[in-house]
């Protein structure tokens, strides 16, 4: 028996395919798996000894959705992640992240998704994928995956402007994915709330996609909310990429909300139908009410035309701004958030204004004397675009509700687990902070769902879906991303009140073999790389 660098013993392994656990011990050599099953013998040796007992051994999970695209290289070791078992992050989502980029672009685009992602003081040198991709290999605690953006292709094929995505400019946005994916991203995302994404027509879309599905990629969706005439609801468009193009369609944080509690099986039928028909679709999703973005979302079309440099200058402007309040509405989020009004939405971040952080739209704006909208525009213009948000849970039945439709959504095999984290903010949403605790603890043990079902959402089924090849399944020759947990004591304690409160009941976690997380505590190790 060869001598381990790491042992894992008397614990329950929930190996990610979805069946029962079973006691066994792990053996760890290198950044792999090298044996599973009884290895107490008297010869067994391992620099590292964890004794397991009581505790489930399990993969690593990972976040399918996350937007860590800039935060994980500021800060790199974590932690918030690494205590809920998160050993692999999915970056690149809502078609907003920053590669393919060139040097100009990739300032524009970094000032304008500042609301989201942050803008820290890093070394900026990359323009390729291939280039981003390496800022993540061995520098950051945790493995990366990377969606190909469709806001970073549009910028460098048309510039940020509103027009459409044809002849040369459509070639060019066409090399330039083919390009990400041969240099390893995993798919190909857009968030049609977003510009310079929403800009664009079902058919440049579909065009797109095609690249896509030569590749075998997966479409992530976040669906349309802005509307230009397309002749499809949201759902229905992306079903009809998918259809039109052949390919694999994931729709990003696909759920009931306030407005919907209960009404899952409205909420899947097309979804249902368009599978009968052959559309391959998978889904995931985040166990809380309500979302989060950046405040720039509210302003109309028209707006961002341009990019930073030109919203800000009619943020200024005094004709622009008398057109920006009469046209801010919320109507360009409500469908998507599934709250009811400015008096329902948050400030989280505003680092020039922090006395209005915690307070709703409404409510900031009568301590500032003014109209929700005026006050946007000020806050949006002052704070150079870094303004973020989220909504108010409901009640308690709604939420619980909510929480009910949530675990119904998991027990399909189509499902999977995203946080959506956004990791900037004063008080960012808790999702960040308790995504996965939250559901393989309260909810899982409120509703009595087992524990290797949500634990094969969390690992082999994104895996599969995601080409992340030997990861998302603990067993010999896989690599050894593991977290180790207490089942009856994992828990999230991050509330929208507190939300950067850490989860508890994580103990240990491996990334790629290495101890990231010991004892509960991150042990400064950056094993992450760049994956598959």
């Amino acid at each position: 028996m060869p001598a381990f660098d790491v042992l894992i013993k008397n614990g329950t392994v929930i190996d990610g395919t979805g069946r029962p656990g079973f006691r066994a011990d792990v053996g760890v050599l290198g950044d792999r798996i090298g044996a599973v099953g009884d290895l107490g013998g008297p010869d067994v040796t391992a620099a590292v000894v964890i004794d397991a007992a009581g505790k489930v051994v399990c993969p690593g999970f990972i976040d399918t959705h996350v937007h860590s695209d800039l935060m994980l290289l500021a800060e790199p070791v974590h932690e918030a992640a690494l205590r809920q078992g998160v050993t692999t992050e999915i970056l690149g989502q809502d078609g907003l992240s920053y590669a393919p980029l060139s040097a100009e672009n990739l300032r524009a685009y970094r000032r304008y998704l500042a609301g989201l992602n942050g803008n820290p003081d890093l070394p900026y040198t990359w323009s390729t994928v291939a280039e981003y991709r390496a800022c993540f290999d061995r520098t950051v605690a945790v493995n990366t995956a990377y969606l190909v953006p469709h806001g970073a292709v549009r910028l460098e094929a048309a510039g940020f402007r509103d027009v459409p995505l044809v002849g040369e400019a459509l070639d060019r946005a066409r090399r330039l994915l083919a390009q990400g994916l041969e240099e390893g991203a995993v798919g190909f995302s857009t968030g049609l709330s977003y510009y310079p994404c929403a800009w664009a027509d079902t058919e440049e879309l579909v065009e797109l996609c095609r690249v896509a599905a030569r590749y075998d990629r997966p479409y992530v969706t976040h669906l349309r909310t802005v509307f230009r005439g397309e002749r499809f609801d949201p759902v229905e468009e992306a079903l009809e990429i998918g259809r039109r193009s052949g390919v694999k369609v994931h729709f990003s944080h696909f759920r009931t909300g306030p407005l919907t509690a209960g009404q899952v099986d409205q909420l899947m039928a097309p979804i249902d139908r368009a599978k009968a028909e052959g559309v391959d679709c998978t889904l995931e999703t985040y166990p809380y009410p309500t979302g989060s973005s950046q405040g720039i979302m509210f302003l109309p079309p028209w707006a961002h035309d341009g990019g930073p440099d030109a919203l800000l200058a009619r943020l200024r402007d005094p004709e622009a701004r008398r057109r920006l309040f009469k046209e801010i509405d919320y109507a360009y989020m409500g469908s998507a958030r599934g709250t009811r009004g400015w008096h329902e939405i948050v400030f989280s971040y505003l680092p020039k204004n922090p006395d209005l952080v915690g307070l709703t739209f409404v409510e900031a704006a009568a301590r500032r004397g003014k109209e929700v909208p005026e006050l946007l525009c000020d806050l949006l213009l002052e704070e150079e675009l870094r303004v973020g948000f989220w909504g108010l849970p409901p009640e308690p039945p709604v939420w619980e509700q909510i929480d009910r439709d949530i675990i119904t959504l998991l027990t399909r095999p189509d499902y999977m687990v995203g946080s959506d984290a956004i990791w900037v903010g004063q008080r960012p949403h808790p999702r960040a902070y308790g995504c996965f605790a939250r559901i393989l603890g309260p909810l899982r043990r409120r509703h009595r769902v087992p524990l290797e079902l949500l634990i094969n959402r969390m690992t082999a089924v994104p895996a599969a879906r995601f080409g992340l090849r030997d990861r998302g399944v603990l067993a010999p020759d896989k690599f050894a991303d593991i977290a180790v947990f207490d089942p009856e004591a994992i828990t999230d304690t991050a509330t929208y009140e507190n939300p950067r409160s850490l989860a508890v009941g994580v103990e240990w976690v491996l990334v790629n073999g290495r101890v990231a997380l010991a004892g509960g505590r991150p042990t400064g190790i950056l094993a992450g790389r760049p994956v598959p």
